[in-house]
């Protein structure tokens, strides 16, 4: 999908989903400003290698800095930081396709978010989890299964303005495989924010669409 300067916000977001689905990364790149590209990638990398260089706390430490919490809770919340740096850590790197966090500094910042979007999409969050599971599945249809089924695709239901310089886009976020209908579809409402700058609509990296962290929902529909 092409991009032109008279588009509209919901016109951007539809670009951008059409993109995220196919997970052709690069098409979400003509959608953000390069300087929030750049911004972005400058405040990100440290703490990638920051990560890498961490060591996982013991309970006596965990204890220290909560002290309010049992030992045994303790030693719980420990155990679990060793098996998301021994585990997950290995996991992370192969999904940004490096041996080493450091190697992504020599990556252009389109190229390195292009990276970013790709490692935590939701089938990368899905292994991700499973590296870190107990009980990990060896179950080969199974995990491409699972994976496959932490696919999204978004609804862009429309945008509305706020002064002159600001649009919010409202969508629905519906796991892959399920129809969309207009008249009967429940469940969650997002929203994304884009700015007019030099006479066209550009996308924010602000954990609402792009950049999502974690499984959360910005607006809760109630069912009527």
């Amino acid at each position: 999908m092409n991009v032109n300067d008279s588009d509209s916000p919901a016109e951007i977001v539809r670009a951008a989903v059409a993109a995220m689905e196919v997970e052709r990364w690069s098409g979400v790149l003509p959608l953000v400003r390069p300087e929030a590209v750049q911004a972005f990638r400058d405040s990100y990398l440290p703490m990638l290698i920051d990560a890498e260089t961490r060591q996982p706390r013991t309970a006596e430490e965990v204890k220290s800095e909560q002290p309010w919490i049992p030992l045994e809770v303790a030693a719980y919340y420990a155990a679990e930081e060793h098996t998301a740096l021994t585990r997950g850590l290995p996991q992370m790197r192969a999904e940004w396709g490096v041996s080493s966090f450091s190697e992504l500094e020599s990556l252009p910042a389109a190229e390195f978010f292009a990276r970013y979007l790709a490692a935590y999409s939701f089938p990368a969050r899905m292994r991700a989890a499973m590296a870190v599971s107990p009980k990990p599945s060896t179950d080969a249809a199974s995990y491409k299964a699972a994976a496959e089924a932490a696919r999204r695709r978004w609804i862009v239901l429309g945008d509305v303005r706020e002064g002159t310089r600001r649009a919010h886009v409202l969508f629905r976020e519906m796991p892959g495989g399920e129809s969309y209908d207009a008249d009967t579809a429940e469940g969650h409402i997002q929203v994304t924010t884009l700015d007019l700058i030099d006479g066209r609509w550009w996308m924010r990296i602000d954990h609402t669409l792009l950049a999502q962290q974690g499984w959360t929902y910005t607006v809760a529909v109630d069912p009527e």
